[in-house]
């Protein structure tokens, strides 16, 4: 049999599971909630500031009674050298922000302006909790890219390798790359992430390859293949890396940074680019045509060179299948040869052979 104190405490019991007041029959005791939401923001935060201390930066957290588009400031530290740099920081974390290959989360125009005039980067941060882990975007340059007036806007980006904001990603990709460095990861992930099809990876893995690994034959192996395979939609780092190969004034390789035994047959392989390779690389042309500093002006380094290079440029120029805007292109650099073809001549190249130069 209960005792009475049992029977006492049951009638206050209500058909909800809640408890009554003794003192206050009928009314319900109201406690303090704690939503688990919050905890998950703890979470994150606490994610976040695991990596940035393990890489021996200085993660600095904002109060909340202090954040207007900010909840922490990071000092980056290189090594054990603390540099002048600062970047700040926008933690979200949980679910809702998250799917299996994306993150995403709103942004009112107040913080998209904020953002877009802070003199820091500012990266966004999603902690998914399913994946503990969380990837990270440039809050600063997708704020700059919107366009609209009044309205805010949903940051939406991908779940990459590259943008994990884990301890690898932090501390070989993220912070080299605000250091103004490539990342510091090695030629097996560099040549993967060159071939991936995310657009963004793919490029990433390029300037890697070029800025850390142009001494390799897979270096050249894959920018080759990745032009061949995507054409116009290759990443500029590919366009680049067939004017440096080539060698220019303005973009290098200059000397040995690229050894001959690769230099030359690759040389010799884009002397014999077609019309297919030639209207590919009229594409990566810009707003400034040819001028010099102008990304159409590396194409000095390649074109006059080839073996049929005019009569190319020709066929390009009187093909109507062609867009307009590459066959002026065309019609452009053969009237610059026309005009001037003591200059043109001055880029040419002798076929090259395939060994490297005797040392002196």
């Amino acid at each position: 049999m209960a005792s009475e104190q049992s029977v006492s405490r049951m009638k206050r019991v209500s058909k909800t599971g809640q408890v009554r007041s003794a003192s206050a029959p009928g009314k319900q005791r109201r406690l303090p909630i704690r939503k688990r939401t919050n905890a998950i923001e703890r979470k994150g935060v606490a994610h976040v500031r695991t990596v940035v201390e393990d890489a021996n930066c200085v993660f600095k957290e904002i109060d909340r009674a202090s954040d207007y588009g900010h909840d922490a400031f990071v000092l980056l530290v290189d090594d054990e050298e603390v540099t002048p740099m600062e970047i700040a920081l926008q933690i979200k974390a949980g679910r809702s922000f998250c799917r299996a290959k994306t993150c995403k989360f709103s942004a009112t125009r107040a913080q998209l302006t904020f953002w877009a005039r802070h003199p820091f980067t500012t990266l966004g941060v999603v902690y998914d909790p399913d994946a503990e882990c969380a990837w990270w975007v440039d809050l600063r340059e997708e704020a700059r890219s919107h366009s609209s007036g009044t309205a805010g806007k949903t940051v939406t980006f991908s779940k990459q390798d590259w943008n994990r904001f884990d301890g690898h990603g932090f501390e070989k990709v993220l912070l080299p790359t605000l250091l103004g460095e490539p990342p510091r990861i090695n030629l097996e992930t560099a040549l993967a992430w060159a071939v991936d099809a995310d657009s963004g990876t793919h490029d990433l893995g390029t300037r890697v390859l070029l800025a850390r690994f142009r001494r390799e034959t897979e270096t050249w192996e894959a920018i080759f293949r990745e032009f061949r395979r995507r054409g116009s939609n290759a990443s500029f780092s590919v366009y680049r890396g067939l004017v440096r190969i080539m060698g220019h004034a303005d973009e290098g390789y200059f000397s040995d940074e690229v050894p001959w035994s690769i230099r030359s047959p690759r040389q010799a392989e884009v002397m014999s680019f077609g019309k297919a390779e030639v209207v590919a690389l009229l594409h990566f042309v810009d707003d400034r045509g040819f001028e010099r500093g102008s990304s159409g002006y590396g194409l000095f380094a390649i074109i006059p060179s080839l073996i049929d290079g005019l009569k190319i440029l020709c066929e390009i120029a009187n093909d109507g299948n062609i867009s307009d805007e590459i066959r002026n292109h065309a019609t452009l650099l053969l009237a610059i040869h026309t005009d001037d073809p003591q200059w043109w001549s001055l880029w040419l190249r002798k076929r090259p052979v395939s060994v490297d130069p005797p040392q002196l």
